[in-house]
């Protein structure tokens, strides 16, 4: 602890800027983002402890756009003698040029550069300050930009704050994305921040970095980053542990600020079927899976995977590898969704169901790691129930293929001598085109079945193959396609709510729920309200009851 140095509170100022609410339907609302600006105020304005006069941290929660962060700012740089400390919470988002953007309310996902505040900006508000030390600290996407020299698709490079007393702290590199675990209080690395602070000590700047780079490298999370010029990597924000309950019992002695006033909070958008909440997927390894089962309050214990207040419930999303930035829906996963609504809600299950975008290659991970408790709709394929769980089927077809509706270059199976055809990695549908029947067809293996989809939209190749239900909702989003009519080859694919081993009493549950609910009209209805194209085959496609109990809670051989 030598060399420990600690701010004058009088001359000392923080701007908390958290952007949690969003307009655009692309950006996904971050519930953490309020904890988190709440748990770092209470902290450093602490009566004892904290390093800021309540009436000189300013909070900014979900500033609708560039002005209103601006004149926080500029008051903080203007009154800042000693120290400046700037925080940023929301999405991290790229340019055109791959130059990082914070997003605020009101950000337009088309036009980030005119409706997102730019990196460069706030830099340089902050090396503009004259206080004696300068501390930004950012959780975000791609937030590592501010530490290290990234050059854009275009060859620009950012420049740095390489002036005397800054500190940089950010969540992730430049390249990654930063994480909130489903269901947690605080973002990864704002959670981590904050237990660090709570520590006997206090810990100086560096090491608080050094004690969140070792928690979340643990986790198998990107690890922060840092770029100190100058002592100020020996200063402490804090002059002794906060602990949460002293946190809470001073917090209501603090007179929220103009910012505070000023804020707007998006209400909650409906949702379809039990108010569906959704949270972002993310990379993760057993460990992560782990701490968000400990802040979900689950346990391996539990003899049920319904015991808490949260389900997780995992959709397919391929779109990139962005925790925050949300997929487009399709009609199947919507049908998906609804179903596994209905059979909650008929199992009288009292948890609150929350939608994760999944990658394809993680779904399996996802459940065996109990990151999420249920899939809403995986491919009941034989290696898959020798590792998970499967109630189902909740629909089935045979397999189909899908084409540009201009090009009709495929109308039978033998067209396929010669092309080229994309197919989901580990699906019925690899499988099938391995046979011998297509020999001639070129055969190229995508994570998921988005990934053929945009192949073919793109023109990369000339066909998809894939369970028909799902290229039927794939037709239904984009006009320019089309499933090739009455080819159907292979046996039927079935797809099932998936659930982790372990658990047969639960699967057991939803699947008597699941014969009830086909053997009603409730599944038609859904079913035809979601894929209107192929209502047609409703009663065709219907699973039986027999069919249910002979492929749920077992193995396939």
């Amino acid at each position: 602890m030598t060399g420990t140095s600690f701010p004058e509170r009088a001359t000392s100022r923080a701007v908390l800027i958290g952007t949690g609410a969003f307009h655009d339907p692309e950006l996904p609302d971050i519930p953490a983002v309020r904890a988190n600006l709440d748990g770092l105020r209470r902290t450093l304005t602490h009566p004892v402890h904290g390093a800021f006069e309540p009436e000189h941290c300013v909070v900014v929660a979900d500033p609708k756009d560039q002005a209103t962060v601006g004149a926080a700012l500029s008051q903080a740089v203007r009154e800042s003698e000693d120290l400046l400390l700037v925080y940023y919470c929301g999405h991290g988002l790229l340019d055109e040029d791959g130059l990082l953007h914070f997003a605020l309310t009101g950000t337009d996902t088309e036009n980030v550069s005119f409706s997102a505040i730019h990196l460069d900006l706030v830099k340089r508000m902050v090396g503009g300050a004259r206080a004696k030390a300068r501390v930004l600290v950012l959780d975000c996407c791609f937030s590592g930009q501010a530490v290290s020299s990234m050059a854009g698709r275009r060859g620009l490079a950012l420049g740095q704050l390489n002036l005397t007393g800054t500190y940089t702290l950010t969540s992730t590199t430049a390249t990654a994305p930063a994480h909130a675990p489903p269901g947690a209080a605080h973002t990864a690395f704002t959670g981590s921040m904050l237990r660090a602070l709570a520590v006997p000590g206090p810990l100086t700047l560096d090491e608080v970095h050094r004690h969140v780079d070792k928690e979340l490298a643990g986790l198998g999370l990107p690890r922060p980053q840092r770029r100190s010029v100058g002592a100020v990597g020996e200063l402490s924000l804090v002059r002794g542990p906060i602990r949460e309950s002293e946190a809470s019992s001073t917090a209501g002695a603090q007179a929220p600020t103009e910012a505070d006033t000023d804020s707007t909070t998006r209400p909650a958008s409906p949702r379809r079927i039990w108010a569906w909440r959704t949270v972002p997927a993310i990379v993760v390894l057993s460990a992560v899976a782990l701490l968000g089962n400990l802040l979900r309050g689950d346990s391996e214990a539990d003899s049920s995977l319904f015991s808490g207040d949260k389900v997780l419930v995992g959709l397919e999303s391929d779109t990139d590898n962005s925790m925050w930035l949300s997929p487009r829906w399709g009609s199947f996963s919507a049908f998906s969704l609804d179903t596994v609504g209905e059979l909650l809600k008929e199992a009288n299950v009292k948890s609150r169901p929350i939608r994760v975008d999944v990658k394809s290659s993680d779904q399996i991970d996802f459940l065996q790691n109990r990151t999420v408790d249920l899939n809403a709709a995986l491919a009941m394929t034989s290696k898959r129930t020798q590792e998970v769980e499967f109630v189902g089927p909740i629909a089935s077809d045979r397999l189909g293929l899908l084409d540009q509706k201009s090009a009709n270059r495929i109308q039978r199976i033998v067209d396929l001598d010669g092309k080229i055809v994309c197919v989901p990695a580990d699906s019925n549908a690899e499988e099938a085109m391995r046979s011998g029947t297509f020999k001639t067809t070129r055969v190229v293996k995508k994570p998921g079945s988005r990934s053929c989809i945009e192949a073919l939209e793109e023109k990369v190749v000339d066909a998809v193959a894939g369970d028909s239900l799902s290229l039927s909702a794939a037709e239904l989003e984009n006009n320019q396609l089309k499933v090739v009519p009455g080819v159907r080859f292979s046996a039927p694919s079935y797809y099932g709510v998936a659930l982790p081993k372990g658990y047969s009493k639960d699967c057991k549950r939803l699947r008597d729920v699941l014969m009830k609910y086909v053997s009603s009209g409730m599944w038609l209805k859904a079913f035809q309200t979601r894929l209107p194209n192929v209502s047609q085959r409703g009663d065709e496609l219907r699973p039986s009851t027999t069919k249910i109990q002979e492929l749920s809670c077992r193995r396939l051989v």
